[in-house]
């Protein structure tokens, strides 16, 4: 299972794991936005310092919530999930990191909206 909190403006947070191409792991808070359909997305300042492969699909046009278009690199990391390593592709974008539907594929996220409140995000039953 993974856990977090709501902030104040009652965003879903949660902390996961990233590891770097030296197994080293750093922990990051991630915002969970359901209209992103890929699975996370980092700062290039965090995918340069964990030193993050280049995916092979290398490019991505993403359509931002304002509307606008914009391309961006595409990056492969190992993160703890489900109490399992799993490889996921990440966007490298300058904003909040985000966890988004991809990841969140076969899963359960449970929010308390309320400031301070509990997220919960555990694995379905694969017969699902």
């Amino acid at each position: 299972m993974q856990y977090g909190t709501v902030n104040e403006d009652l965003e879903a947070w949660v902390t996961l794991t990233v590891l770097g191409d030296d197994g080293a792991g750093e922990h990051h808070e991630f915002f969970i936005d359901t209209g992103f359909y890929g699975e996370l997305t980092l700062s290039q300042a965090v995918v340069d310092r964990l030193n993050l492969p280049v995916n092979d699909r290398r490019e991505v046009s993403l359509t931002l919530a304002g509307g606008s278009i914009r391309d961006a690199n595409l990056y492969t990391a190992r993160i703890l999930w489900h109490d399992r390593p799993r490889d996921v592709e990440v966007v490298s974008l300058e904003t909040d990191a985000l966890i988004g539907m991809g990841l969140l594929r076969g899963s359960n996220v449970n929010i308390d909206a309320i400031h301070g409140g509990a997220v919960v995000i555990s694995e379905l039953p694969t017969s699902l």
